[in-house]
């Protein structure tokens, strides 16, 4: 089984070829972006401001503007796409915005307060420490299903899979009923043990259609066939919850990129870092959440790979967050349930972190403290940031770039949306007067407190995770990712900074979108105490591997483009921590099951700390997963030719900028970035200008551009000041 690749450069223009092109579009707070790779092997890059009201239209938008940067008829470049990927954050908004569907559950009698009792940390899931040491203030979320939406059956199925008590269908029937009177618009069914046998939950569904015909029906063995009723039941609810909103999107988006002359469907990114079909998008929306910060991660995987750099830190600061993620030993971090407005969901994911800290954040002044605050509130892109000119008064970090000369404002996307900097400044005087500082230091002092705030979520991914940074290069990314990661990389002492393919690095996550591949994760509950037999093991893999295939296979995913991965999930016998730990391929043979229990022995042991596993309880497998994979087509960076340059840049022009290093406003050199050769060098203090976003070189830093176009940084460590 392999995967294909197609021969892509780092340059910003392109023509249309008969190979046409593969797109990817990430939709985020402020800006949508897209990413064209042609088959000729130029990436193309565009950016739109998001469109809050009508998604479609940045959508759209974004893919004009990069066929506008390449200089290609928007008509030809629509029928050229011949792969359309996308990022949605249609599933995460309308959670956050608490506007998904009137959801009623169903569940095994004597367990509908399983979601309303959650785990013991429900109160605190996903609060920062300091909200969780002010323990007045927490409490539980507002339930997605209130209890009146809970409808209890009188089924059972046990552990092993057997039918203990059967179900009624005119038992269901009458309780759907119940529930549309009380204006109900998509339906969970969530039964104890279903993952063991699904019949009751399939049953249910067939009766819930009888009544309601084309009802949105989320049923949680098809969503998350693993042990955990909570978790289990809160994905299912939350699935059904976002469903309706998320079918019609997808629905609207397809039908918009039709008309104008895109002829594939859409592929949707999935937050366990591949894509899949805009069908199977519909029936589990669940999956698409945190997909344009995983489409990151998966570009910094392939461009790590590429150069060869085995541990990244991925940091990514868009218009509205900032989101963190680990690349140990070639791979991203993952994490089997994720945290959503305190619902722990049983929902496999690339691990990554993320607050409320991006170009759009918000500065303000703690009344009580009397002291500078910034975010996590966001301007996004409606009205956005003062200098938009749209309406937005309040100071953001973006306008705090403009104040200290980082940001030009007659160039901010190519030039495509001009700037005021007179609103940038007014609306940080306002800060200033209050603060009895001068406007620029209150600006630097905005850039210092975000930036602070994102070295310290960088040590929480790392350094609580058991991670050195020192073992680490950092890659700062999104559109003002760049523009800050000079500030907050020194503070970590990490090996290296690299602003992955220069311009693209503003795209990036787009970039991931276009290149990943389409993706299903496949579990089974599966008990097995160490020393582990292999028999079960094998046949248990087996039936799984058999399923993925047909299942590929069905999807369209060529033979010679599928690859299947296994692993398994254990846990010392009398300790709560499950660790995810890969198993190799072929036979399951003694030395195979051997492996396995040494390889969760030591990943504990990093997770958690050395001694503490509890050897002497026994180990045990809990649940085993195949994941599989269908290769798509990717990007191959091409090398720079001819003799490196290796020698000192010479800016064209200068500008005044404020460094809080230096105190004071200098006269800064301007570098246009399109324009440095690979091998040229920039020493701080210094500004290196993209069409989408700028990277200003600190005092006593410096840059160079490598053979593929990335501009590698070279950052002393050292707090700020």
């Amino acid at each position: 089984m392999t995967t294909r690749s197609d021969s892509v450069s780092s340059t910003s223009s392109g023509t249309a070829t008969r190979d046409g092109f593969v797109a990817g579009v990430d939709i985020g707070g402020t800006f949508t972006d897209c990413v064209a790779v042609s088959g000729a092997g130029a990436v193309m890059t565009g950016k739109h401001p998001s469109t809050p009201g009508a998604l479609a239209d940045g959508f759209v938008g974004a893919m004009r503007a990069a066929a506008d940067g390449a200089q290609i008829g928007h008509d030809d470049f629509f029928a050229a796409v011949r792969q359309l990927k996308h990022g949605s954050t249609v599933a995460i908004n309308t959670i956050v915005s608490r506007t998904g569907a009137r959801v009623g559950l169903l569940t095994t009698r004597g367990h509908g307060d399983a979601i309303l009792i959650m785990r013991g940390a429900g109160r605190t899931a996903g609060l920062s420490p300091e909200e969780v040491l002010h323990v007045p203030s927490t409490d539980k979320p507002e339930p997605l299903v209130p209890r009146s939406r809970i409808a209890e059956i009188g089924e059972r199925i046990d552990a092993a899979g057997e039918v203990v008590a059967p179900l009624r269908d005119e038992e269901v029937e009458a309780a759907v009923r119940r529930l549309l009177e009380q204006g109900v618009e998509a339906f969970a069914v969530c039964f104890l043990w279903s993952f063991a046998n699904p019949s009751h939950e399939q049953q249910a569904r067939a009766a819930i259609e009888r009544v309601v015909p084309g009802a949105y029906v989320t049923l949680s063995s098809d969503l998350i066939p693993r042990i955990g009723e909570y978790e289990r039941t809160a994905a299912a609810v939350m699935n059904a919850y976002v469903g309706p909103n998320t079918t019609g999107y997808i629905e609207t988006v397809a039908a918009r990129v039709n008309a104008v002359g895109v002829r594939d469907e859409i592929m949707f990114m999935q937050c366990s870092g591949g894509v899949f079909g805009a069908q199977e998008a519909a029936g589990a929306p669940i999956f698409t959440l945190q997909s344009g910060p995983v489409g990151g991660v998966v570009a910094s995987r392939f461009l790590a790979r590429r150069l060869g750099h085995d541990n990244v830190i991925t940091a990514d600061m868009g218009g509205t967050t900032f989101d963190v993620s680990v690349i140990r030993d070639g791979e991203p971090a993952n994490r089997d349930t994720t945290v959503l407005q305190q619902y722990e969901i049983a929902v496999p994911t690339v691990d990554v972190q993320s607050i409320g800290a991006g170009g759009g954040s918000i500065a303000w002044i703690d009344p009580i403290r009397r002291t500078l605050r910034v975010g996590p509130q966001s301007a996004g892109a409606e009205p956005g940031p003062a200098c938009y000119g749209r309406g937005g008064t309040q100071a953001t970090v973006t306008d705090a770039d403009v104040v200290q000369g980082f940001i030009n404002p007659d160039r901010f996307l190519g030039g495509a949306l001009a700037l005021d900097p007179e609103r940038s400044r007014a609306a940080i005087a306002a800060l200033a007067d209050q603060l009895g500082l001068t406007l620029e230091q209150t600006a630097a002092g905005i850039t210092r407190i975000v930036d602070s705030r994102m070295a310290d979520l960088i040590r929480k991914a790392t350094i609580e995770r058991g991670f050195d940074p020192r073992d680490f290069v950092l890659f700062g990314y999104g559109g003002a990712g760049p523009t800050h990661v000079g500030l907050f990389a020194r503070e970590l002492g990490v090996q290296g900074v690299v602003v992955p393919l220069g311009n693209t690095g503003a795209v990036w996550s787009a970039l991931g979108v276009a290149s990943a591949d389409y993706l299903r994760i496949y579990d089974r509950v599966h008990y097995a105490d160490a020393p582990f037999r292999p028999g079960p093991l094998a046949t248990a893999y087996g039936e799984l591997e058999r399923g993925a295939v047909e299942d590929l296979l069905a999807a369209g995913i060529a033979d010679d483009e599928l690859t299947l991965q296994r692993s398994c999930f254990v846990r010392y016998k009398a300790q709560v921590h499950t660790v995810e730990v890969p198993v190799p391929g072929g036979a399951f043979t003694d030395a195979v099951a051997r492996e396995v229990e040494q390889a969760f022995e030591m990943r504990y042991a990093t997770l958690f700390g050395a001694g503490t596993g509890y050897r002497e309880a026994g180990i045990e497998i809990t649940d085993l997963r195949v994941t599989a994979i269908g290769g798509t087509l990717k990007p191959f960076l091409q090398e720079a030719q001819g003799a490196v340059t290796e020698r000192d840049a010479t800016a064209p022009e200068s500008r005044p900028a404020y460094w809080l290093e230096l105190e004071q406003t200098v006269e800064t050199p301007v570098f246009q970035g399109a324009a440095l050769q690979r091998g040229e060098r920039v020493a701080g203090p210094a500004i290196v200008e993209f069409s989408d976003t700028t990277v200003p070189i600190r005092p006593g830093q410096s840059c160079t551009v490598d053979d593929l176009g990335n501009l590698v940084l070279t950052v002393p460590s050292g707090r700020s000041n």
